[in-house]
C-alpha cells in the first residue's frame, strides 16, 4: 500500500508524522480501533459514515447468523446490491 508508514507513539502519547504536516490543523476520529486523521473535516466524515454503515452491517449479519434466519449470506446479497 502506497503511503503506509509506521510511526512509534512515545511515552507521552505523542506520535510524530512528516514535516510537511508541521503547523497543519488535523481532524482526528477513531473507528473500531483505526485512527484516521484528516485536514478536511467533510472528507473524514464522510469516510466514518462509510466505515460505520459497513461495522452496522457487520453486526447484523452475526446477529442474523446466531439467529439462522434467514441465511446471512442472503441478507449479505440484498444489501450490497441495495448499496
Amino acid at each position: 500500500m502506497e503511503g503506509l508508514s509506521v510511526r512509534r507513539v512515545d511515552a507521552r502519547g505523542r506520535v510524530y508524522l512528516s514535516r510537511g504536516l508541521r503547523g497543519s490543523e488535523l481532524y482526528m476520529v477513531e473507528v473500531d480501533g483505526v485512527i484516521l486523521l484528516s485536514p478536511s473535516r467533510e472528507r473524514i466524515l464522510s469516510v466514518v459514515e462509510k466505515l460505520s454503515a459497513r461495522s452496522a452491517l457487520r453486526e447484523y449479519l452475526a446477529l442474523l447468523g446466531g439467529l439462522g434466519e434467514p441465511a446471512p449470506k442472503e441478507v449479505e446479497k440484498l444489501a450490497r446490491a441495495r448499496m
